[in-house]
């Protein structure tokens, strides 16, 4: 080879290591910044690091806040300076190390656009110091919440709700917290990022639920029995009294405590067997013996109503269950009315009214008293009627046309056997112990008189 080849040889091997220097030169620049033709957000970024691009981004960006909002409405500022604030775009770093900066002459003849987001970022230490000062965690009225709970009174249980108190969560805070400034966000509100402590147990807890709606359905509800001359209404107070706490922690209505008020309702309302005060016709007031009629609470019956209409939680008004209860009628604080039979036996005499109204009265007589066979004194009432029936005792056989029963063998019936009633029949000469009656006013009162009439006789 002659010495000019030698030389073009020795140029041409220069230029390529030259240039294979200049590449591989520009190779590892583009490794740490960007390739021509690219643009983030607009932005001319060839040739620049992530960390100049960043800066470029963030120029114009506004001094960040962030208002935290409490439960009660007041309000405070968390600014950007006191925490170390900064905005950051990680995809700006992203991108950089994902371009290939081997093929970095591409980019002379290429265009390639981006667009990034920002998050907010800040310093650790800053931030914590910031946060334990914020007022939610230092101010002197924190509550701490409390569960919801029943409570034995004099009056029964009382539900006592939670109370949610103000006391933050600051672990919550502290998630709430990174996750606003993270997005940018200008307004936190603590109560609806869940910042707050929370009771453990509340109204809707399945642990007392089913008795806190047992209480609550007791304490609106009211029972009210309709005695027709007058009513007695039992309200929450009472009712709720009746609630009686189990081994498991809820509650139950005792229905012990309902017999109980049963009871105690009956004794102040039944009369039967009861003397009570009547009106009489020659005699003005009187007091009379007790007999079977008047009210009589069925008081095993009335406990399983009540029962069921607790359990229905409804206000009801109603009448007692009853045993025996008064003939229907106008009533004005005695359960006889103003229909009945009165009989005076002293005076051997008997009255029939009806609505009020006399329909006929009459001498009678009544059951020998000489012979131990005296008509019992008392309230009862007419238990049936019957047309031409026999009367059979120990030492009779007696047909009548008209026969009304009042007591067990003492009735309302003719004895046409009879020529003379009233006077003093009754002491030696009167009957086994029913009514003996002239037959045409005994008709009478069969022909207007119903089952259940009362039939009030004293001597």
């Amino acid at each position: 080879m002659n010495k000019k080849r030698k030389v073009i040889l020795g140029i041409a091997i220069g230029a390529v290591s030259l240039l294979l220097m200049i590449y591989v030169g520009l190779c590892v620049w583009f490794s740490h910044h960007f390739l021509p033709g690219t643009f983030v957000n607009g932005i001319d970024s060839s040739n620049k690091t992530a960390e100049d691009v960043t800066q470029m981004l963030t120029a114009d960006m506004p001094e960040y806040s962030l208002t935290l909002t409490e439960r009660d409405g007041s309000e405070e500022k968390l600014q950007g300076e006191d925490i170390g604030f900064y905005y950051d775009y990680p995809e700006v770093y992203q991108i950089q190390k994902k371009q290939n900066n081997f093929l970095w002459f591409i980019g002379i003849f290429t265009k390639d656009s981006y667009e990034v987001d920002w998050t907010g970022n800040y310093d650790g230490e800053k931030f914590e110091q910031t946060m334990q000062k914020l007022h939610c965690l230092t101010r002197s009225d924190i509550r701490e919440p409390s569960n919801a709970s029943i409570e034995n009174t004099d009056n029964g249980p009382e539900v006592i709700p939670e109370n949610e108190g103000n006391k933050v969560d600051s672990e919550k805070l502290r998630t709430a917290l990174d996750t606003a400034i993270g997005s940018g966000a200008d307004h936190l509100d603590l109560d609806g990022a869940d910042c707050y402590l929370k009771p453990e147990v509340t109204l809707e807890s399945p642990e007392i639920r089913a008795s806190v709606e047992m209480i609550e359905k007791l304490s609106n509800m009211t029972v009210t029995y309709d005695f027709r001359y007058e009513t007695e209404a039992v309200g929450p107070e009472e009712i709720r009294t009746w609630l009686v706490k189990k081994d498991d922690g809820t509650y139950e209505i005792s229905r012990e405590r309902v017999a109980a008020f049963v009871a105690d309702l009956a004794g102040r309302h039944n009369t039967v067997w009861t003397s009570r005060d009547f009106y009489s016709t020659t005699r003005g007031w009187i007091t009379v013996e007790g007999g079977t009629y008047g009210w009589e609470i069925d008081q095993e019956g009335e406990t399983e109503k009540l029962m069921a209409d607790l359990a229905s939680g409804q206000d009801v008004t109603r009448e007692p269950v009853f045993f025996m209860d008064p003939y229907p009628g106008p009533k004005d604080g005695s359960d006889i009315g103003d229909t009945y039979v009165e009989i005076d036996l002293g005076a051997q005499h008997m009255w029939f009214y009806k609505n009020g109204s006399l329909v006929t009265d009459t001498d009678v007589t009544t059951g020998t008293m000489r012979t131990g066979h005296g008509t019992p004194a008392g309230v009862f009432y007419i238990e049936n009627r019957l047309r031409n029936t026999k009367l059979i005792g120990e030492d009779y056989e007696t047909e009548v046309s008209f026969w009304m029963q009042v007591y067990k063998g003492v009735g309302i019936h003719d004895a046409t056997w009879r020529s003379a009633f009233g006077g003093d029949y009754y002491l030696t000469d009167g009957s086994h112990g029913c009514i003996n009656t002239p037959y045409d006013i005994v008709e009478k009162i069969f022909n207007n008189i119903e089952v259940g009439t009362p039939v009030v006789m004293y001597y």
